[in-house]
């Protein structure tokens, strides 16, 4: 027992270093460099000759904010936390999409599209695992925002007042848990049909690997989501896709961007669902919340324990 609690501890203060060459994970570097890359073209394009290239994309007022420094903390604390405490209450997608094909196979007999070429049964698990699993993140956001015990867990987040890439790790251990568990029965309900429906020929690892339309998108700048450069895609098609400036957008403490653009990759679950933001150009924004709004006091402790104690408030006036 001691010594897995002790290679727990071990492998979660690694984890955010290890997430720079691990290609899942948001912060991997090819992944940085592709943000980089995007953000000296809108410099070349806006900036150049007015500021330099270093000095655009890494301001010391946010990155050495008070802000950006507790989202570092946060890095290291919630890692070790998720892998001592919350993994064993993550759900795996691998064991969803097996029960899924045994549900399936005992209903409808097994492998109705055996027949088909290898590549259908990959092209079908790389597009429907990534509907199902953009879907269901936009699902747990947007529940994050409007279910009250849920949101004050999701403060966390909306609570920084600068965006740097490593604003995605400053979240709240439990909501890292519903979304994880979120996006793994999505991904698993996806691929447990695959399973069925093509004899198995769609293996384990292509479950739980990296799939080539998430690998594609975060190569293609989707750290600036959480960054000070403004990327808009156009209103067209910003109509499908989430854009780096719609995301933003989705941080600002005005309340006209309250409950927008919820959307992880795809546009569409918001513009079906009513909740769709596309700005017409770019918009002064104040990134934070409200004092009064806030459940936390800055630090990592405060974090970590206050929005606990606000949820379980919020779960008993429910209650009454």
């Amino acid at each position: 027992m001691a010594e897995e609690i002790f290679t727990s501890l071990m492998r979660g203060s690694l984890d955010p270093i290890l997430s720079l060459i691990t290609s899942t994970k948001r912060v991997y570097l090819p992944f940085l460099l592709g943000a980089a890359v995007i953000s000296a073209a809108v410099w070349a394009l806006k900036l150049r000759g007015r500021c330099s290239f270093f000095a655009f994309l890494f301001p010391k007022r946010i990155w050495f904010s008070a802000s950006a420094l507790l989202d570092y903390r946060l890095m290291f604390v919630r890692a070790i936390l998720s892998v001592l405490l919350l993994w064993p209450f993550v759900v795996s997608s691998l064991e969803v999409a097996l029960a899924v094909s045994r549900v399936l196979g005992a209903a409808f007999g097994q492998a109705p599209l055996a027949g088909s070429p290898a590549w259908v049964g990959l092209a079908a698990f790389t597009l429907a695992g990534f509907l199902a699993e953009d879907f269901a993140r936009y699902l747990v956001h947007r529940l994050a925002h409007r279910v009250p015990a849920l949101w004050e867990l999701h403060k966390v987040h909306h609570s920084a007042t600068v965006l740097t890439p490593f604003t995605v790790y400053r979240t709240h251990p439990f909501e890292s848990v519903l979304m994880r568990a979120g996006a793994g029965l999505g991904v698993g309900v996806a691929a447990g049909g695959c399973v069925w429906a093509f004899g198995g020929r769609v293996a384990a690892w292509q479950v739980r690997g990296v799939r080539a339309i998430s690998f594609a998108w975060n190569v293609a700048g989707s750290n600036l989501r959480h960054s000070h450069v403004w990327g808009s895609y156009g209103r067209i098609l910003e109509h499908l896709l989430i854009s780096p400036a719609q995301h933003q957008i989705h941080h600002s403490d005005d309340v006209r961007h309250y409950h927008r653009n919820y959307g992880s990759t795809l546009a569409v679950w918001d513009w079906i669902g009513g909740s769709l933001y596309v700005p017409r150009r770019r918009e002064k924004i104040v990134f934070g919340l409200p004092p009064e709004v806030q459940n936390h006091g800055g630090t990592v402790v405060s974090v970590l324990l206050s929005p606990l104690a606000a949820a379980a408030a919020r779960l008993r006036s429910d209650a009454l």
